[in-house]
């Protein structure tokens, strides 16, 4: 039986995802972005690496990984595989990592 993934995105991202920083294409391709990972889980993104150019973070960001959306933006997620739910925990428009 496949896993039934959720995402949650965190008031910070939400905020961003409602604002004006983001254009309608942006945030139509981060609600594909959320749909792929609620279809088929997080490991998805990786078999599109020209897409999403998911990877893992490093330092500050251990344990994170992020997905582009744009040249520039990024959404910076982790999962949480005992609850199966991806947290999206940053939508950058500027490629800011930056906590």
């Amino acid at each position: 039986m496949p896993l039934n993934w959720k995402v949650r995105i965190t008031d910070e991202a939400s905020k961003v995802f409602e604002s004006n920083l983001l254009s309608q294409d942006d945030k139509a391709i981060i609600q594909t972005w959320a749909e792929t990972v609620i279809r088929f889980g997080p490991e998805a993104l990786l078999k599109h690496p020209n897409v999403w150019r998911d990877h893992e973070l490093f330092d500050e960001w251990t344990g994170f990984r992020a997905s582009s959306f744009s040249h520039v933006g990024r959404i910076i997620y982790r999962v949480e595989k005992k609850v199966v739910t991806v947290i999206v925990v940053r939508i950058s428009h500027d490629h800011n990592y930056k906590k």
